[in-house]
C-alpha cells in the first residue's frame, strides 16, 4: 500500500511503561509505517519495526535539522543568549559533511578502548555513592536521586576532566535540568548554565589540553590539517552532557525497577549465572519506556519506506521501544530475560550516522553501576510493591518518580 488511513491519537495510553500498548504490536504486524495524530492535531508518521526504524536512523533523507532549529527558537524565547554565541543544539553540525567530520574526530577519541580506560574511575565514582548509602543508619535510600541521577553527572565530570569548581557547576546544571520540565524558561536557564561550563572548559583546554575529551580532541587536532572551532567544542560538551546524563540515569532507574519486578532474574544476576554485559543490553532493550518523541525527523524528499511513500517534509516518529519488541528481531520480546540480552536486539544507542558516540562509556557505566551495587548490597530490595511504582517523565522517557530501597 502507498498510504495508510489510520490516524490514531499518539502517544498511545500506557499502564506500566514496560508493558507496551497493544497498538504498537498491531502496527508492527499490520501497518509498520502509518500516520498518527499528535497532541494539537498535527499528523505524523509512526515507524514501529526494527528494520524500518534503523533505516530512518541511517538514511540521510531523514533529517533532524528542523528539530534543532525549533529548539533554538524555543531557547531564544526563554531568554537572552548565554554568551558570545547561543547554543544551537548541534544545528551547525547537522549538515551531512560537517556532521561526518565531527563524528570522525570525536569517534577517534571516544573509542571502546578509551571507555575501558575510564572503568577504574567510574568504579571509584560508584563506590563513593555506595559508601554514602551504606553509612545511612536506617539502611534505606531513594534509588533514583541517591544513585541513578548521581552517577552519570560524576562520570561526565571525569570524562571532561573538570576542576572541582566546574564539577560543582556541572552538578548545578544537572539539578536545574532535572527540575526544568515542562517549563521552557527553566530549561533555557539550565542550558545557559551548561553553556558557561562548556565555554570555560574549552578556554582552559585550548590553553592547556588535558586528558579529558576536549583536551584529547585538541591534541589530535594539532596533528591534523583542519582546526576545530570553539563553537564545535562547546557543541561537543553540550551534546555529550545532554545525551549522557538523563538517558543513563533513566536506564539505571528503569533497569533496577525491572530487576525488582523479576526477582528470579535478579537472583540469577547476583549469583553470576548471567553476565552483567548481557543484562545491561536486555535492560536497554526492555526498559526504554519512551514517551514516543525520541528521534523525531523530517523527510527532505520523497522516501519509500517499506510499502509506504512518505512525502517531502513529513514528520516521522520512530518507536525505539517497539523496535526492541519486534518479533522479527527478538525471540519472546515481551519477556525480560537478562541472559538473552545482546547489542543487536535494540536500537537504544541509535544506528549509523546517529549512533551514540558515548555508547561505550554508557555501557561501562551501567555495567559497573549495577555490578558494584548488587555486590555491596546483596540483600537490596524495594521498600514497596515494584509493580505499583508511580512513574514520571522527562522529554523522552518515563521512569520511576521515586524508588525506595532497603537492605
Amino acid at each position: 500500500m502507498d498510504t495508510a488511513q489510520e490516524t490514531d491519537a499518539y502517544p498511545f495510553p500506557l499502564t506500566c511503561p514496560f508493558t507496551q500498548p497493544p497498538e504498537l504490536a498491531r502496527r508492527r504486524n499490520e501497518a509498520p509505517v502509518a500516520p498518527v495524530t499528535l497532541p494539537g492535531g498535527a499528523r505524523a508518521w509512526l515507524v514501529t519495526r526494527f528494520d524500518d526504524v534503523r533505516t530512518v536512523l541511517t538514511d540521510e533523507r531523514f533529517s533532524r535539522s528542523p528539530v534543532r532549529q525549533n529548539a533554538v527558537r524555543e531557547q531564544r524565547r526563554a531568554g537572552p543568549a548565554p554568551g558570545p554565541g547561543q547554543f544551537d543544539f548541534g544545528a551547525q553540525l547537522a549538515d551531512p559533511a560537517a556532521h561526518a567530520r565531527w563524528r570522525s574526530r570525536l569517534g577517534s577519541v571516544l573509542t571502546p578502548q578509551h571507555a575501558e580506560s575510564l572503568r577504574p574511575r567510574i568504579r571509584q565514582t560508584v563506590d563513593e555513592a555506595l559508601d554514602e548509602m551504606a553509612a545511612r543508619p536506617d539502611r534505606t535510600a531513594e534509588f533514583v536521586s541517591d544513585f541513578a541521577y548521581r552517577i552519570p553527572v560524576q562520570v561526565l565530570a571525569g570524562l571532561f576532566d573538570l576542576t572541582p569548581q566546574l564539577r560543582d557547576r556541572l552538578q548545578d546544571w544537572a539539578t536545574r535540568l532535572r527540575g526544568a520540565a515542562p517549563s521552557t524558561a527553566a530549561f533555557g536557564e539550565a542550558m545557559r548554565s551548561l553553556y558557561g561550563v562548556a565555554a570555560e572548559l574549552v578556554a582552559r583546554e585550548r590553553a592547556h589540553p588535558g586528558p579529558g575529551v576536549i583536551g584529547l580532541l585538541l591534541s589530535a587536532d594539532r596533528e591534523g590539517t583542519e582546526t576545530v572551532t570553539d563553537e564545535e567544542l562547546v557543541s561537543t560538551v553540550f551534546l555529550l552532557a545532554t545525551a549522557g546524563y538523563e538517558s543513563t540515569a533513566v536506564q539505571f532507574a528503569n533497569g533496577m525497577l525491572a530487576l525488582f519486578q523479576h526477582p528470579a532474574e535478579l537472583e540469577r544476576l547476583r549469583s553470576g549465572s548471567v553476565s552483567m554485559a548481557a543484562a545491561v543490553e536486555e535492560i536497554l532493550r526492555y526498559a526504554q519506556a519512551g514517551t514516543g518523541f525520541a528521534g523525531t525527523t523530517y523527510t527532505t524528499e520523497e522516501v519509500r519506506l517499506g510499502e509506504v511513500t512518505l512525502p517531502p517534509g513529513a514528520t516521522v516518529l520512530i518507536s525505539l521501544d517497539s523496535a526492541g519488541r519486534d518479533e522479527r528481531r527478538t525471540d519472546r520480546p515481551e519477556v525480560f530475560d537478562p541472559s538473552h540480552g545482546a547489542p543487536h536486539h535494540h536500537l537504544a544507542f541509535g544506528a549509523g550516522g546517529h549512533f551514540c558516540l558515548g555508547a561505550s562509556v554508557a555501557r561501562v557505566e551501567l555495567q559497573e553501576g549495577f555490578t558494584r551495587l548488587l555486590a555491596r548490597f546483596p540483600q537490596l530490595r524495594p521498600s514497596g510493591d515494584p509493580w505499583k511504582t508511580e512513574f514520571t517523565r522527562n522529554l523522552f522517557h518515563h521512569y520511576p518518580r521515586e524508588l525506595r530501597v532497603e537492605w
